[in-house]
């Protein structure tokens, strides 16, 4: 009886820590973030995703097609943006595979699409260090202040390029229906 009564208390103060995190945890449904991966570091995180999705995304080499890899809406290839306020990134991609319909989904794993944004210039494209990459499966992006002083920065020519995936549980399906599959570049500039 006493140690019934001990994991009842035990579970009763598990649930009331957890309880009290909700309201300060990340947007990201991420319970693998003690999952650290050199590739993925650095990489801005946007809308709802999980560490284990980009890992998953970052060790696959996408497939060069177009409407299954996104295009961007705004703004249009050599654009010159203002400095003054972030602007913010559209794109539009064909949906790939979705789930069958009795797979089970856990929430707390990386469903449907998402899209990997790499923005670079001529010298962060030489050396692969990237100016900024952004993971998200929102179809819009504006940069936080930060990220935007570093495309204001940039004093370049930038690249922008998508790459995008349909994920069901963290992975991508096994028949390669949901990517990745890179999508188009636009170039613009920052003054």
């Amino acid at each position: 009886m006493f140690l019934s009564k001990y994991f009842h208390a035990a579970g009763f103060a598990s649930l009331v820590a957890v309880a009290a995190c909700l309201p300060a945890c990340s947007s990201n449904k991420d319970s693998s973030a003690s999952t650290s991966n050199p590739i993925s570091d650095g990489i801005a995180r946007d809308g709802m995703t999980t560490t284990a999705a980009l890992n998953e995304l970052l060790g696959t080499p996408p497939t060069e097609w177009g409407w299954a890899g996104g295009a961007f809406q705004t703004p249009t290839d050599q654009a010159v943006l203002p400095a003054s306020a972030p602007y913010t990134f559209t794109w539009q991609a064909d949906m790939t595979s979705e789930p069958n319909a009795g797979d089970v989904l856990d929430p707390n794993k990386q469903q449907g699409q998402v899209f990997l944004l790499v923005f670079d210039t001529p010298g962060t494209a030489a050396t692969a260090s990237h100016l900024l990459r952004v993971f998200t499966n929102l179809d819009s992006y504006t940069p936080d202040p930060t990220a935007w002083q570093t495309l204001v920065g940039a004093g370049d020519m930038i690249t922008l390029s998508i790459t995008t995936a349909t994920f069901e549980n963290d992975q991508l399906p096994a028949d390669g229906d949901g990517g990745p599959f890179a999508g188009t570049s636009i170039h613009f500039t920052v003054q």
